[in-house]
């Protein structure tokens, strides 16, 4: 099946989603749903309007150090937009400060504050308690990964994997910007790069480049070799999200022999093969379930 959308496909799509998370949420119930400035919580904040109206959506933003300005801008500029006050919750300095915890509590884990990863990922879990603290409130949570994401395993899977509906989950990225078009998203939004916003300069097709080095998810920082960030430099330059996409589509399709998602794609052999053992890991790791325990032996 195409990435692309035909028109009529587009606005069934659009139409599905909608109904999606209306007949998920109950008359009387309200959603909850964190803004990074990025085009997957912008679309995800449009549809869930559609669906429930202004007021029984919730918004909010964690402002962070290292955040880049215009991603507090757009979700500025979006909530205006929407007729949606915008909770903006003011966390600087708090990330750091539990990675300063654990280096002082927990040594033998090599946690680091001058870690992008460490940092970055106490950012995302810290969006979680926010999260947590609506859900006490009998908010429904939405979540904002895609299809590229939850395939890759490009998420936390106690932080932003964590919600209770995930409108975008079964959208590759190439079609997710096909309806921030369709729905009126700001230019500007579409056209920036995508980026979790941990850092200044960070960029999604740069960490991609990195876990694909990396023959799987990159979990606790790790030292790449320079050689090896001259081989994610070289990967970054082929990569597009419509060639990782149709690489994701290949594999999801049942192709495992490198050349052939390599011609599916346009990505060259040896990266498709990386996206292969990448997927692999991925699902492995995304595949361990949450809340398992004994049953009862009454």
């Amino acid at each position: 099946m195409s990435l692309q959308y035909s028109p009529d496909r587009l606005a069934n799509e659009i139409e599905r989603i909608v109904g999606f998370l209306s007949s998920r949420i109950q008359p009387g119930e309200k959603a909850v749903l964190g803004l990074s400035g990025g085009i997957d919580s912008d679309v995800t904040a449009r549809l869930a309007v559609r669906a429930l109206g202004a007021e029984r959506l919730k918004l909010f933003t964690v402002v962070q150090a290292d955040m880049e300005l215009r991603h507090l801008r757009n979700a500025r500029k979006l909530a205006t937009e929407l007729g949606i006050p915008l909770v903006e919750i003011p966390l600087t300095g708090w990330a750091p400060a539990l990675i300063n915890m654990l280096m002082q509590t927990d040594p033998h884990e090599g946690f680091s504050n001058s870690a992008f990863l460490d940092v970055g990922r106490a950012k995302n879990s810290l969006r979680t308690v926010v999260y947590s603290t609506y859900h006490d409130r009998g908010y429904i949570t939405l979540g904002t990964s895609n299809r590229t994401e939850v395939e890759c395993g490009f998420f936390v899977r106690l932080g932003d994997g964590i919600w209770h509906l995930g409108p975008l989950a079964h959208l590759y990225k190439t079609q997710v910007y096909q309806l921030a078009a369709a729905l009126g998203c700001d230019p500007e939004v579409i056209r920036q790069p995508a980026s979790a916003g941990y850092w200044n300069g960070e960029s999604d097709l740069e960490d991609i480049a990195y876990w694909l080095v990396n023959e799987k998810p990159v979990g606790a920082q790790r030292y790449f070799s320079p050689a090896e960030i001259e081989l994610a430099r070289a990967i970054r330059s082929e990569l597009t999200f419509d060639r990782i996409d149709r690489g994701l589509q290949a594999i999801a399709g049942g192709k495992r022999d490198a050349g052939a998602i390599a011609a599916s794609s346009a990505l060259s052999v040896a990266t498709a093969h990386r996206l292969l053992l990448l997927i692999d890991a991925a699902r492995t790791i995304r595949g361990l379930p949450l809340g398992v325990r004994l049953e009862s032996c009454e």
